[in-house]
């Protein structure tokens, strides 16, 4: 259930008949689904590029053997942010000759440190050969490949399911209709030169909110007021009933289409809304 924040009630605020949306105020349209191939894509080239070294180790790790005349050419571990780096070369002989296979993998740690280490090789294939700390993280290392991916696919999911709501909402967008006021809370406000973005969950009772962007020209007032009591900036919104994502109103309800008399009359009895969130 969402929190209503005892917010007094909006419902007198647009008049009771079908209202045109002008400017629903909505950002990032097409930037949602460039950016959710994009990590749609990151997602599929971690699988691609992590799995396959992934089953190699695996097959280190159902049959090691040490590798004594082995050696490393060179090894390195660098702690980053939870993750552990490591890259080196293994210098090996075979038929005669020294070969040198360079192995990287990464896993998850909360502090860094040093690590010892073997040359291990999966028995009856030498050239499958690799660090006994890369086996002895491989779950680890499974799980932070498991994790990488699946948060950027599950990113990738949003970006295009909010683009299709989006897209969803426009079209419900083109014909007027009897607009419901609600509450939406404040949480990101970010300036700009030429415009202002604004995001807000607009309170839904029953229903869960959602975070939307809008973005708001420089010819255009987002108008907010702070509760100090919950220490929470709230703005008004209006719901279409064909569409999925309120819009958020301005300062001058230009967003909306209203007579001359219709925003004066809005005017007030946000003033008197704006009065009652501040008096509390």
């Amino acid at each position: 259930m969402t929190k209503d924040y005892g917010l007094p009630d909006p419902a007198a605020l647009l008049p009771a008949r079908p209202i045109a949306v002008r400017r629903h105020g909505f950002a990032d349209r097409w930037r949602l689904p460039f950016l959710g191939a994009v990590l749609g894509l990151v997602s599929l080239g971690t699988i691609v590029t992590e799995c396959p070294k992934l089953y190699q180790d695996y097959r280190v790790y159902r049959d090691p053997v040490s590798v004594e005349d082995a050696s490393l050419a060179s090894s390195q571990c660098r702690f980053r942010t939870f993750t552990v780096h490591c890259k080196a070369g293994i210098a090996y002989p075979k038929d005669g000759e020294t070969k040198i296979r360079s192995v990287d993998f990464s896993f998850l740690s909360a502090s860094s440190g040093n690590y010892a280490t073997d040359i291990v090789a999966e028995r009856g294939n030498p050239d499958n050969i690799t660090l006994s700390l890369a086996i002895d993280q491989l779950w680890n290392r499974c799980l932070g490949a498991l994790l990488i991916a699946g948060l950027l696919g599950a990113c990738a999911i949003l970006m295009l399911r909010r683009f299709v709501h989006m897209n969803a909402t426009l079209k419900g967008l083109k014909e007027p209709a009897v607009l419901r006021p609600v509450w939406g809370r404040i949480t990101l406000r970010t300036k700009k030169k030429k415009s202002n973005r604004v995001t807000y969950f607009p309170i839904l009772g029953l229903r869960k909110g959602m975070g939307i962007t809008s973005q708001f020209a420089r010819s255009e007032t987002p108008w907010m007021v702070y509760d100090a009591g919950q220490d929470e900036t709230f703005a008004l919104c209006a719901v279409h009933p064909d569409a999925l994502l309120p819009i958020m109103l301005d300062e001058g309800f230009t967003r909306i289409d209203l007579t001359a008399d219709e925003i004066a009359a809005a005017r007030a009895v946000r003033a008197e809304l704006e009065r009652q969130v501040e008096a509390r």
